[in-house]
């Protein structure tokens, strides 16, 4: 049955949908823009991570609806399906809901890191840059994950957002993805992989890469896909406790050279952004700092710290390509939150952008990054538990899962809640997403950052 656009936007905002992929953007705000090509992301360029991968296996139909609904709401008359080239079965069950339909297509990409990068995807499939400090929308696009668009086709038929696909995955004893409630406890995963391999262990939420530091207290939300557990001594869980100190201490023995600049992705498709700049700059980054906060900046600082704001965290510059390991994303961040902080803006037209001549051929291989990083041994294939393989006694449900305001408690401790109730409203005037009830029980605990709901068995 067709749908009016504010139809389609209504049901996504009632249904609580935010981007799944990691950022959390609320998806009713992101389809209010009109554009002509609705992409679907669903490179899971992250390591061990494979929630999307069976998605798109098991489930091709659904997330294509929703899409197909989204190109209704923008206007879009193509959709394109971003795949990895080492995902043949995902790549096989799309082609075959696809057929027959001209407007859609998949973007086949290469097994690179970081192919989901938003802006990196966006080229690789399109050819076209996004704008330095711009967005998707502004070059006629639009990105969203590929379970976004599954939950999408969910709230047609009126189902909101309670649950999630979530690979448990590295020291591990049955490494597996599973689909459950939100606010399931991330300790309850784990033993629900099996538990821990290892005595000292650190937790990852999300892919090992990008992913903060955890632990068996926090609980998975609508944006992580992962739950990654690594030795306490492994590369990646030293290189995010870095101190801060050591970080600003470590940047001053930068030579230069360059290669960061290099490999840097959002260079690489002709954003104006250097890392080895930035870094040729770090014996005063506490100083620079100060100054954007007192908003006492040059124009040419004024340019060079505002390329903090191009930089995706990606952390190849650090991962990668120093062969000191140095920071240089950590040190953009430092200027990008001291930027957010002082409110200063800047008029990203005043800096030069190239034609990423040579994005094609600055690609980094994904299976050798997994290498370098020391995370090859935890590759491999997990089986797929569909929801109610595993439902926790007890969820705790985080009122900010999005970007935006937290969502303001609309239940009482000692309520009872289905599944799918409303327990967190949008903020009057205040950009944000609901949240629902993802078990059957009572209101055990009601506070401005969290509800916790004890299954009604328990």
């Amino acid at each position: 049955m067709s749908r009016t656009a504010v139809d389609i936007v209504s049901i996504v905002r009632d249904a609580g949908i935010v981007g799944a992929g990691g950022a959390g953007f609320p998806t009713h705000v992101k389809l209010g823009n009109a554009v002509d090509t609705v992409i679907a992301n669903g490179a899971e360029c992250e390591p061990i991570l494979e929630a999307d991968k069976h998605l798109m296996e098991k489930n091709p139909g659904s997330f294509i609806r929703g899409m197909e609904a989204a190109m209704e709401q923008v206007g879009a008359r193509k959709g394109i399906i971003g795949i990895k080239n080492k995902n043949t079965a995902a790549i096989d069950a799309v082609s075959q809901v696809i057929s027959g339909k001209p407007e859609f297509e998949i973007g086949i990409l290469e097994n690179s890191y970081p192919a989901g990068d938003e802006l990196v995807l966006i080229r690789d499939v399109t050819g076209k840059t996004v704008p330095q400090g711009g967005l998707p929308f502004m070059i006629g696009v639009t990105v969203s994950n590929v379970a976004t668009f599954k939950q999408i086709s969910d709230a047609l038929d009126g189902k909101v957002v309670t649950s999630r696909n979530v690979t448990i995955g590295g020291e591990v004893a049955r490494p597996v993805t599973v689909e459950v409630p939100i606010g399931t406890p991330v300790k309850d995963l784990i033993a629900f992989a099996g538990g821990v391999t290892v005595t000292d262990y650190e937790i990852i939420l999300g892919g090992p890469i990008m992913g903060p530091i955890g632990d068996t207290d926090d609980v998975i939300d609508k944006r992580f896909g992962g739950v990654i557990v690594l030795p306490k001594d492994h590369t990646m869980v030293r290189l995010k406790k870095e101190p801060v100190r050591i970080t600003k201490q470590r940047a001053k023995m930068c030579c230069t050279c360059q290669e960061c600049t290099i490999l840097c992705p959002r260079n690489a498709i002709g954003h104006a952004i250097s890392p080895a700049k930035m870094m040729s700059y770090s014996w005063f980054v506490d100083e620079i700092i100060r100054k954007i906060e007192a908003h006492d900046l040059d124009e040419f600082t004024k340019q060079m710290v505002f390329e903090s704001i191009l930089c995706c965290q990606c952390g190849v510059c650090e991962q990668y390509a120093c062969i000191f390991g140095l920071a240089p994303n950590k040190v953009y961040a430092m200027v990008r939150d001291a930027i957010k902080r002082s409110g200063l803006k800047y008029d990203f037209s005043k800096m030069p952008q190239y034609d990423g001549a040579m994005f094609n051929y600055r690609k980094l291989p994904a299976l050798t990054y997994a290498r370098k990083l020391g995370l090859e041994r935890y590759l491999g294939h997990t089986e797929f538990e569909p929801l109610g393989s595993f439902i926790p006694g007890k969820v705790r449900i985080p009122l900010l899962q999005h970007i935006g305001a937290p969502a303001k408690p609309v239940v009482k401790q000692g309520e009872s809640v289905k599944t799918g109730d409303l327990i967190g409203e949008i903020p009057e005037n205040g950009m944000g997403a609901r949240v629902h009830a993802s078990i059957h029980g009572h209101v055990e605990e009601v506070t401005n950052e969290y509800i916790v709901i004890r299954g009604a068995g328990s």
